[in-house]
């Protein structure tokens, strides 16, 4: 009964259901269906990422344990009502940027989820922010829906802000190395100046001078409009990393950032 419920949600193109549809349609108490559906997550054929909701895993993903990252994100986030975006590293890779392969799934949204999503080989790691409203994104097609995935500007302010989800700031700054080709200078400052966002301006344009890119021209104008935009605008001094002591080390005063670690690119 419920196998041949899950191919007849499949052959109708559903990916996941409710436990209230599965009552409802299989007219069952709340005990057999929890029975069932324990049987059907057992044999790979389920997973519950969120409580209530369900997401068929067919054939060809279940020796992975789930279907990819990137379909069930959109699943996840309809059920909630929540907003996101794929960000950090993850967001990195749909531009090309990622330099290493990727092991978990990063993602940043305003609803709180606190269990571990993890099933198989598949990891999600949420990051929770209050207030996505206006942040630029890009719809990607995806066998699920639309993902939405952060703009080259957006990943190049996260990753400064979340370095510590990202391998360190050698890593970010590799990430950044790569990505600076797909950034817009002008809409990188529009961004930092609507969510408040100076210190990432900082330490993206201290970076950008300090290590080897994959485009020189494009350097050379998003440094030349950072400086621009922010020489009137900072007025102290802050450390290019946040986990490091700031006592006796150089100061870098175009940038008026405290170098308090040499910045070694992995390229």
């Amino acid at each position: 009964m419920f196998v041949d419920y899950l191919e007849s949600l499949r052959r109708s193109g559903k990916r996941s259901f409710s436990f209230e549809e599965i009552i409802r349609d299989l007219n069952i108490s709340n005990n057999s269906a929890k029975s069932g559906l324990y049987r059907l997550k057992k044999d790979n054929k389920l997973i519950s990422p969120i409580k209530g909701l369900y997401v068929l895993v067919p054939p060809e993903h279940q020796p992975y344990g789930c279907i990819p990252a990137e379909e069930l994100v959109p699943i996840m986030a309809n059920y909630l009502g929540a907003k996101y975006y794929v960000a950090l590293l993850s967001a990195a890779a749909f531009y090309g940027a990622a330099h290493q392969k990727v092991f978990k799934f990063q993602i940043i949204t305003n609803s709180r989820i606190v269990h571990p999503l993890e099933f198989g080989r598949i990891k999600i790691e949420v990051t929770r922010k209050q207030n996505l409203a206006k942040l630029p994104t890009k719809n990607v097609v995806v066998n699920s829906g639309y993902l939405k995935v952060a703009t080259p500007e957006l990943i190049a302010i996260d990753l400064l802000r979340f370095v510590h989800k990202c391998g360190g700031l050698n890593h970010v700054a590799t990430v950044l190395s790569e990505l600076v080709e797909h950034i817009d200078a002008c809409e990188l400052i529009n961004l930092a100046s609507n969510v408040d966002s100076l210190p990432s301006l900082q330490r993206l344009g201290y970076i950008l001078e300090t290590i080897d890119v994959m485009s020189n021209e494009k350097r050379r104008e998003i440094v030349v409009k950072l400086e621009e935009y922010l020489k009137d605008k900072i007025n102290r001094y802050i450390p290019l990393s946040t986990n490091i002591h700031t006592a006796l080390h150089q100061k870098c005063k175009k940038w008026k950032i405290i170098e308090n670690i040499e910045i070694e690119s992995d390229l």
